[in-house]
């Protein structure tokens, strides 16, 4: 089955962006091993590059999200701290 030019870009620029390779084939209708052979021949990076960098931009994601919901814990304790001690 042949993929237009423009859903090959518009795929590799979500897994590029991030977005798990699973995720972005069943989104689009394309087999997984159809994405990684599209990376594999992506020309802007290597597969690996590629693969690495999407994993990090997710990790990068949850941490961000934890030491925004610990920060926001911190702050309600310190607030309830503040309030107990007046």
């Amino acid at each position: 089955m042949r993929h237009s030019k423009g859903l090959k870009t518009e795929v590799l620029g979500k897994v590029r962006g991030g977005r798990r390779v699973s995720e972005v084939a069943q989104e689009h209708g394309v087999r997984e091993s159809t994405v990684r052979s599209w990376i594999e021949r992506d020309t802007q990076s290597p597969k690996g590059e590629t693969l690495e960098l999407s994993r990090l931009k997710r990790e990068n994601e949850a941490l961000l999200r934890m030491v925004g919901q610990l920060s926001f814990e911190a702050d309600l304790k310190e607030k309830k701290r503040a309030r107990e001690s007046r």
